[in-house]
């Protein structure tokens, strides 16, 4: 993989890059005062890194990532996930999901595939905070009733 590849964003990425630009814009906020609210949080990135993150010719870290958020003022899971609610999100090359699931799943509220057993579940929560935790299995016990 050469430098140009790893420099270039996946699927992910470039909802990233999406998002940052329509935020940034929607906020009227120019590269150079996004570029000094960064600087001011810790985490600078240069007017010609912003330009290359919007045109999706960089990627961003996590550290950026949150770096971002706080300064744009939003949820990371803002930056990440498609505003529209329909259509299909592409979270990795072979795994999809619609884009308020994958929102669910990124705010640690809903699963991205629901587990198959109890035993599934005990492994999937064992790694959550107590509080998350004891919701996903109340949530996974009791699933919402369908209205007919």
């Amino acid at each position: 993989m050469n430098n140009s590849e790893r420099d270039t964003p996946g699927p992910v990425g470039t909802v990233l890059a999406d998002n940052v630009r329509r935020i940034r814009e929607g906020q009227r906020l120019t590269y150079v005062a996004l570029a000094a609210l960064l600087a001011e949080v810790g985490r600078p990135i240069p007017v010609l890194g912003l330009r290359r993150i919007e045109r999706r010719e960089r990627r961003v870290d996590a550290d950026e990532l949150l770096a971002l958020a706080v300064v744009l003022r939003v949820a990371p899971v803002d930056l990440l996930i498609p505003a529209q609610a329909d259509g299909s999100y592409q979270v990795t090359p072979t795994v999809q999901a619609s884009p308020n699931r994958a929102r669910n799943w990124v705010a640690g509220s809903e699963f991205l595939v629901e587990p198959q057993s109890a035993a599934e579940l005990s492994d999937l929560v064992r790694w959550m905070p107590r509080p998350r935790a004891q919701a996903a299995v109340t949530n996974w016990a009791s699933p919402p009733t369908q209205a007919g």
